[in-house]
């Protein structure tokens, strides 16, 4: 934690911290957590820092830096289970805004059993 503080310090007196969050993907404020040593970043922004920088890092085999993963594809990935969700089983308990422009959304959603039978429907409420 330490040296990823001391790099990204560096960086920001450099490049400032605008800039250097740009290059590595994160936002200002994230940047400034790494900068202080609040905060780790993901090991796709050191593997970032570590290829636009030149930085290595000392506690991080650079086999781990070096793998990159690939998205299957562009789009999203459904699970069948995200697949079954309908509308009505969706219920919106909480939405709160955020100092930093985030959105808190609190949800409660209603999973289907595998079985739409009276049986399996009885078995759970039972269980309940």
């Amino acid at each position: 934690m330490k040296q990823v503080a001391e790099e990204f310090t560096k960086q920001k007196k450099k490049l400032g911290a605008k800039e250097a969050a740009r290059q590595l993907g994160v936002s200002v404020p994230s940047f400034y957590n790494y900068a202080v040593g609040s905060d780790l970043p993901r090991i796709e922004v050191l593997r970032t820092a570590h290829k636009k920088w030149k930085i290595d890092w000392d506690l991080i085999d650079a086999s781990t830096l070096l793998k990159t993963t690939n998205p299957i594809s562009a789009e999203q990935l459904l699970l069948p289970l995200i697949r079954s969700v309908r509308e009505e089983d969706v219920e919106v308990i909480e939405v709160v805004t955020g100092k930093d422009s985030s959105l808190r959304v609190m949800l409660r959603i209603r999973f289907a059993t595998e079985s739409s039978s009276p049986t399996a429907k009885n078995t759970v409420q039972a269980k309940r």
